[in-house]
């Protein structure tokens, strides 16, 4: 099998400008450069996303020998979360650290893995959509400038993938020259299984994309590497897996688990759904939550990138990376009924290997047209990515963050702060131990409040605003709303 008939889309007849070392080099230094900006800056400013101090300090407590933590999900993220604050200090920005290092590396990988497949500049466009481009959820532009297990499952899917095209090729390579050396591919299948192993342990959702990597030998009809593959990846796979759990206790933490999830699954989960709040969203549901985290921009030079890699002729590499794509929208399209706003991080990494793809294909292209849509992709990513770029330079603490720094600004005596309209989360550790719901606590000093489909604010949050609204001092802090309230500790 020849390298044209596994993956080329036809590079040599690309602009020549793109061939020039000095346009390469400068143009992989700006975009990695940058990467390394919108990855660090700023990186301890925003508020805590939702789950994140609840892996923080599981991972801490793994690190120290207690596992008994956060067993709904596997250990493997948490425990580098722990490792990171291990080195790096106590605290979120020490996850938010190690992450940032998990999407950079991962950026490094698409780019050399599809460099020699697809040229330098689909390679860097791929990688840099990646690391660049919005890929948000409501506390931040980006998911992975959080301590959350997500980047870590989506860079070891990354390796996984890599490794194991890397095997396919060498053993295309291996059929065709004598004296090779027949261990080396199987090295790489070893490296896939280790990695997908990582990835699964950080979080299950990639369990579902390990069918593209078995059959991938199946693309060059080679049946028997498919057999002795599957053999040795899920044996490898196995081992790693397991002895990942062993600390957890493997029966006791995979059946714990299976059986959280399982019922997760089956009573749903509270969302938004177009200004809805449900518990059964439609099916098109993380569909939505995509486009709203990366925006238009994102998502229209990813599609129509995408389109491009299959338009003009789909090869072996597409179709491989294709496959795990669509097996975790399979899954979280129509198996799963748990349907949460950050989901759909799971397949932007594909997404953006599938646009680089395309972008080389288009660039390619004898057509000028179809050349001009390449460099329109590319304005349009870079105006996307400055946008996130802008954002984060901005970013700050916002609404409860501020309420206590607020009330001392006010000179108002220690009490409890009375909440409504919000999730625990969003408070809990801010108000460090200084809230209520409760109406009627009598040591009730400020009322916190904000607009929320999913919370609405109970009546009596509302009576006690209500009682003495005349008198009290309203401050507006982002999306919440603080009331100080007049003579409260009397109350």
């Amino acid at each position: 099998m020849t390298r044209a008939a596994v993956t080329d889309p036809g590079e040599g007849s690309a602009p020549r400008i793109l061939g020039r070392p000095g346009v390469r080099l400068g143009a992989v230094a700006v975009v990695f450069g940058w990467a390394v900006f919108q990855a660090f800056w700023n990186l301890g400013a925003a508020n805590y996303n939702s789950d994140e101090p609840i892996y923080v300090d599981a991972g801490w407590s793994y690190v120290h020998g207690d596992f008994s933590a956060n067993r709904e999900h596997p250990p493997t993220a948490k425990l580098l979360i722990g490792l990171a604050q291990l080195v790096l200090g106590q605290g979120a920005l020490a996850g938010r650290i190690a992450v940032a290092l998990t999407v950079l590396a991962a950026g490094v990988i698409i780019y050399l893995w599809l460099k020699r497949e697809i040229g330098w500049a689909g390679a860097l466009f791929a990688a840099g959509a990646w690391m660049l481009m919005p890929h948000g959820v409501t506390s931040g532009p980006r998911l992975d400038r959080f301590a959350v297990l997500e980047p870590f499952m989506a860079f070891f899917a990354i390796c996984a993938f890599a490794a194991a095209w890397q095997w396919f090729r060498l053993r295309a390579r291996a059929e065709r020259a004598s004296g090779s050396r027949p261990w080396l591919p199987w090295l790489w299948l070893v490296v896939s299984a280790v990695a997908m192993a990582l990835s699964v342990t950080s979080k299950v959702s990639t369990a579902v994309m390990i069918p593209a990597i078995l059959l991938l030998p199946l693309l060059a009809r080679r049946v028997v590497d498919a057999l002795l593959g599957s053999l040795v990846f899920l044996a490898v796979f196995g081992v790693v897996a397991a002895l990942l759990y062993l600390p957890m206790g493997i029966r006791s933490a995979v059946s714990y688990m299976l059986q959280m999830q399982s019922e997760h699954n089956a009573a749903g989960h509270l969302v938004v759904v177009a200004g809805v709040a449900t518990t059964r969203p439609p099916w098109w549901t993380n569909l939505l939550y995509s486009v709203d985290g990366m925006g238009i921009a994102a998502t229209v030079v990813l599609v129509v990138g995408l389109l491009a890699a299959f338009w003009l002729r789909p090869p072996a590499l597409t179709l491989y990376v294709a496959a795990g794509m669509v097996l975790l929208l399979a899954f979280h399209l129509f198996a799963s009924r748990v349907m949460l706003s950050h989901y759909y991080y799971a397949w932007v990494w594909p997404a953006c290997v599938l646009a680089g793809i395309g972008v080389s294909v288009l660039l390619a292209s004898r057509v000028r047209l179809l050349r001009l849509l390449a460099a329109a992709l590319v304005v349009l990513a870079i105006g996307s990515a400055l946008w996130v770029s802008v954002v984060i330079a901005n970013e700050r603490a916002t609404g409860m963050a501020l309420v206590l720094p607020a009330l001392e600004a006010e000179g108002v005596p220690d009490g409890d702060v009375l909440v409504g309209g919000m999730a625990p989360w969003e408070y809990t550790t801010y108000l460090d131990g200084h809230w209520t719901t409760d109406p009627n606590d009598p040591d009730i000093v400020a009322v916190a409040t904000r607009e929320s489909e999913r919370f609405p604010v109970d009546p009596g949050v509302e009576a006690v605003i209500g009682a003495d609204a005349d008198d009290d001092e309203v401050l507006e802090l982002d999306d919440v709303t603080l009331y100080i309230l007049d003579e409260a500790p009397a109350r």
